[in-house]
Formats: structure tokens, C-alpha cells, sequence
């Protein structure tokens, strides 16, 4: 064979070894592992969720195998830095857990925006796989926290609302009348100011004259403190409201600050007031809570 065939042989014979390798440089990289099929999470809040200033972070599983999550952060411009957990958890198929973490402060000047969810989780003995979950919030918990924490802000540019140490009462037994004195505390300086429409009756204590204590008070920085006597009564007697009783001493304050913002202001009275409030509660009511 003349040498030019030959060379030019060996050239095809080379470049259809190579062709292979070539290609396979040139293949896509092998996809990443995704998140297991049917986990999916949403975020809630329980009425002892509020007082203790926690979020529910509830996943589900509706996927057929065991799902491992290794560790997950919850992420969402109006909190400021979002929220973490580092211990793993299983969760079985058609399962579901609540984990509860610690709410950090709001961000004010932040806008909405979806909560996302980037964990890393596994189903059965699969792959770790890295991924973010868009969270459902069905009843606006993340938008509600918000509101909350940024009204008591602009609220405490004007003044501080203080719940007593003690209730105020006069006579005994089912005659006796109490009284809650909150203070209000302006700020020394600054130019907030705010108007308390009206303080909400509880499930447990409503208004002597009614359910609710109608207000109107103006409130500025600068201004002297103040006291506001809510004579308060039993909304009604019954010794097993007493016994479940999880929000009944915590006060709503309506309240418009002269930032624009507006809504409710939850002031929980002191373990000591709280024990007082049940006292006067089960005397006013002439209950026998030792009864059966």
C-alpha cells in the first residue's frame, strides 16, 4: 500500500477512536438530584405561637417513600434574617410535622414577597439533593407578623403602653369590681403620635359596661404619662374558659399611628396580673374550682 494511503488510514482509524471520547467531553454533566417528589411546606401560627413569637413551619409529605430532611432556612424580605434549623428529621410517607422556630424582628421597610424554603433533603436512600420550596401561607401569617411588629414599632415612637403590676378592686365576693389601670408612657422626644380608638373585650374579660372599652385618646411624644382605668368584669362565668383560658388577659388595642399604619396591638398582662385577673374572675363568678 503506497505510504500516503496508509497515512491517511491511520488518520481515520485515530479519529474514530477519538470520536467517542470527544463526544462524551462534550456531553452535558449528569443532572443534580432533585427534591423528593410530594414534599411540599406551609407556614401557620397558633394562638400560643403568637404569645411565644414562634413560626410553624409544617412540612408534608404525600410522596410513597421516607423523606430526610437534613436541614432547611426559611427566607422572606420582611423577616429580617430569615430562620434556620440544622437538625435533621424524617418524615414518613402521607406524614407531616409542625416544627416551630423563633420569629426574628420584622423588617419595615421591606416589600412582600413569596417565602421560600431552600433545604436539603433525601427520599429513602436516595441522593442529598439541594432545592427551595415556594412556602404556602394560606391565612397570611408572614403578611400578619408584619403588621404586628411594625405597628408596635411605630407605636413605641410615640409612647410606651404598660400594663400595672397589680389589679385595682373594691369590695368581695360576687360584688367586688376591679379595675385595670394602664399607663401610657409618652416618648420623651420625637414627633409620633397615635390615637387608640377603642381595646377589644377577651374571651375572658369584657367592658363593666359592655364588651369593649370605646376610647378615642390621642397620644403624642413630649406629653405628660397618663392612665387609662378599664373597670373590667367576666365575659362570662364559666369555670372551664378559666381552665383553657390561652389569650383571655392579653388587651387588643385598636390603634392608628400617624405613620399610617393601623390594626391591632396585642399587651399581655404579667404572670402576676394574670394570676390576679383569674382570682378576681373565679370570686366575681362565685366558682368552686376545687368542686368535682
Amino acid at each position: 500500500m503506497p505510504r500516503a494511503c496508509l497515512a491517511r488510514t491511520f488518520a481515520l482509524v485515530a479519529a474514530l477512536a477519538w470520536a467517542p471520547l470527544a463526544l462524551a467531553a462534550c456531553a452535558a454533566p449528569a443532572a443534580s438530584p432533585s427534591l423528593p417528589p410530594g414534599l411540599s411546606v406551609a407556614i401557620e401560627q397558633g394562638r400560643l405561637d403568637v404569645v411565644e413569637g414562634r413560626l410553624v413551619v409544617r412540612f408534608e409529605n404525600t410522596g410513597d417513600e421516607t423523606v430526610t430532611v437534613e436541614r432547611f432556612t426559611v427566607e422572606t424580605p420582611t423577616l429580617d434574617g430569615g430562620l434556620e434549623r440544622t437538625k435533621p428529621f424524617e418524615l414518613a410517607a402521607d406524614d407531616a410535622i409542625a416544627i416551630r422556630l423563633e420569629l426574628p424582628p420584622s423588617r419595615c421597610d421591606a416589600e412582600p414577597a413569596p417565602v421560600l424554603v431552600r433545604l436539603d433533603a433525601r427520599a429513602g436512600t436516595g441522593e442529598d439533593a439541594t432545592g427551595e420550596l415556594t412556602a404556602d401561607d394560606p391565612f397570611e401569617t408572614v403578611a400578619r407578623v408584619n403588621a404586628a411588629d411594625c405597628l408596635a414599632q411605630s407605636v413605641a415612637d410615640a409612647a410606651a403602653i404598660v400594663m400595672p403590676e397589680h389589679l385595682r378592686s373594691t369590695g368581695a365576693g360576687t360584688d367586688r369590681r376591679a379595675f385595670v389601670d394602664v399607663a401610657i408612657e409618652p416618648a420623651a422626644s420625637g414627633d409620633g403620635t397615635m390615637r387608640i380608638a377603642r381595646i377589644y373585650g377577651t374571651t375572658l374579660l369584657n367592658a363593666e359596661d359592655g364588651t369593649d372599652w370605646t376610647l378615642g385618646i390621642d397620644v403624642a411624644a413630649g406629653e405628660a404619662p397618663s392612665v387609662i382605668s378599664l373597670p373590667v368584669r367576666p365575659a362570662r362565668c364559666d369555670a372551664h374558659a378559666l381552665a383553657d383560658d390561652k389569650r383571655g388577659t392579653i388587651l387588643p388595642f385598636e390603634i392608628e399611628t400617624s405613620d399610617g399604619r393601623a390594626g391591632r396591638l396585642d399587651v399581655p398582662a404579667s404572670d402576676g396580673l394574670k394570676a390576679e385577673l383569674y382570682a378576681y374572675y373565679t370570686e366575681r363568678c362565685g366558682l368552686d374550682l376545687g368542686a368535682g
